[in-house]
């Protein structure tokens, strides 16, 4: 059933790229989402795993109607039924295959007798881990991690990995911080996780955390375009690699 989503916002530089402003009216006035209701969150500050602790903490404590956290990027660009179609899985984790915003010229160069396509995708490095053998389900397909530039996230899932991560409450280390003095505890979900062997950027750190430590399930779009903006836009469909 339709519910109520806390849309949540990062945006690094106060600035929003013109093809995510497109991307989210088209997206909040599509057919998919009817029936839903959305909270807006929003987070100005350079700290990237911050910015995410931040609004996971917002909604899990604060946003209490709100059945899922629906993060999105600020560069991001993607078709006006995606949202739709995350919801309609029904999976406690959601995301895409986004590219990197770079693309490699001499492979896209020597990828010249394929469709320009295919070239095109794979020329770019995308966000994610597929599991193998796969398993895919509606255009969506299981992942040991992908990018969270857009993620949706139950509330179960963070109860559950509260539960069994207890050590990702903060309870004294931000109180001293203007964003977060208000909250009793703090989640670090999001949290870059260090070892001697690696260093998981903010994004695979909570994947890792989802799926390594806590036996859950992440599955993301692959068949539709993402756009990834920056100082040049590159858009692509995994499934055209």
């Amino acid at each position: 059933m339709p519910g109520k989503i806390n849309l949540a916002l990062p945006v690094y530089g106060a600035a929003y790229k013109s093809i995510f402003v497109r991307s989210l009216f088209a997206t909040l006035t599509h057919k998919s989402l009817s029936g839903y209701a959305f909270s807006l969150s929003e987070i100005e500050y350079t700290d990237i795993p911050f910015s995410r602790n931040y609004l996971l903490t917002n909604f899990y404590y604060n946003k209490p109607d709100c059945s899922h956290i629906l993060m999105i990027d600020s560069d991001m660009g993607f078709s006006p039924g995606l949202i739709g179609a995350m919801l309609e899985l029904n999976k406690p984790v959601v995301g895409t295959l986004y590219p990197r915003r770079v693309i490699d010229l001499q492979k896209l160069h020597a990828l010249s007798a394929l469709p320009f396509e295919k070239a095109y995708a794979q020329s770019l490095e995308f966000l994610g881990t597929v599991i193998e053998p796969r398993q895919e389900m509606g255009g969506f397909v299981r992942v040991e991690s992908c990018g969270t530039g857009i993620f949706l996230v139950s509330r179960d899932c963070i109860g559950e990995m509260i539960e069994k991560l207890p050590e990702a409450i903060n309870r004294g280390r931000y109180r001293n911080n203007k964003y977060t003095a208000r909250f009793e505890n703090f989640l670090t979900l999001f949290s870059k996780i260090v070892t001697p062997d690696v260093d998981l950027p903010t994004d695979f750190s909570f994947c890792h955390r989802w799926v390594k430590q806590c036996g859950g399930e992440i599955w993301a779009c692959y068949d539709r375009k993402i756009a990834h903006a920056g100082d040049m836009t590159v858009s692509a469909a995994y499934s055209d690699l």
